[in-house]
Order: C-alpha cells, then sequence, then structure tokens
C-alpha cells in the first residue's frame, strides 16, 4: 500500500503545482489593482496641424503689391480718364487697356505700345499674387507635432522652507 500512495501523492502534487501557477497568472493578469508606484510615465501626444500655408501668402502679397501700387500711383497722377481705372486691382489694368485707343483721336494711338504691354503685365501680376494668397488658404501646409505630458514632483529645499514642486507639460 505504501506503494501506491506515493505515486498518487506526487501526482496530486503535480495536479496543485499546475493549478496554482495558472490561477496564479489568472489572477495578475485580470486583477484590479493598480500596480506600484515608480517614476512618472510620460504619454506622447502626435498630431498633425494644419495651417495657411504662409511663404504662398506672403509671395503673393509682394506680387500683388509690387504691381498694384505702380497702378494706383499712375491712377493718381495721369490725366487720362481711362487710367481712372487702374484704382481697381486686378480687373483695373484690363478695363484700362480696353480704353485705351478711345481715349485717342487716332486709333491706335502712336506711342503707346510700351503702355500697353506695361498694363498686361500688371494685371498678370496683380492676378497671379491674389490667386496666390488664395492658394495659400486653399492648399494649407501639413505639420507633425509631438507633445509629452506629465507630472513630477520634485522635493524643494530652501532658506526656512521644505516642500514639493510639481512640474509637469500640459
Amino acid at each position: 500500500m505504501k506503494r501506491l500512495i506515493t505515486p498518487a501523492a506526487a501526482a496530486l502534487a503535480v495536479a496543485f503545482t499546475a493549478l496554482g501557477s495558472s490561477s496564479l497568472a489568472f489572477a495578475e493578469a485580470h486583477s484590479p489593482l493598480p500596480r506600484l508606484p515608480g517614476p512618472p510615465s510620460n504619454d506622447v501626444i502626435t498630431y498633425e496641424e494644419r495651417m495657411p500655408n504662409g511663404s504662398l501668402i506672403g509671395s503673393g502679397l509682394t506680387m500683388f503689391g509690387f504691381s498694384y501700387l505702380p497702378s494706383v500711383v499712375v491712377a493718381a497722377s495721369s490725366s487720362r480718364a481711362g487710367d481712372s481705372a487702374l484704382y481697381v486691382p486686378i480687373v483695373g489694368p484690363w478695363v484700362d487697356l480696353a480704353r485705351r485707343d478711345s481715349d485717342c483721336a487716332r486709333s491706335p494711338c502712336p506711342g503707346d505700345t510700351g503702355n500697353k504691354v506695361l498694363l498686361v503685365a500688371s494685371g498678370v501680376f496683380q492676378g497671379l499674387g491674389a490667386l496666390q494668397v488664395l492658394g495659400g488658404f486653399l492648399f494649407p501646409t501639413t505639420r507633425t507635432v509631438t507633445q509629452t505630458t506629465g507630472v513630477h514632483v520634485l522635493p524643494s529645499v530652501g532658506v526656512n522652507q521644505l516642500g514639493l514642486t510639481a512640474v509637469g507639460a500640459f
């Protein structure tokens, strides 16, 4: 009978060991208890941010300004009636070009080819500048932003004071 008890005890010991280790693993995996405090964790937040294309808007405003400002100066200083259309941005040069020959006694006006070329250039550059500004808002730039969050509590020691300091990024 002694022979039967030894193998049965060994088998029972193996069964309890297997059950005990699996129940311990199950308890650790599904434990509602919080983990022991350790060093503070830094949460990393990464997201994409869309904003207007500043370089496209800036170059468009520059192009528009360098072509519109001379048009305003000509409109203010010219005695020709058709040049008053140059006060209107973008379409002013084209309106002035269409009325250009009606202000002269002879059509086409002699020696006016250079002014017509400047009107076309002004109209083209004003239009392209306005399109660049519009494009800066329609086609924004995208950049990836990464932020870390976390709070660190540090001891604070000074003359006649002892305390804690919380430092963090939110």
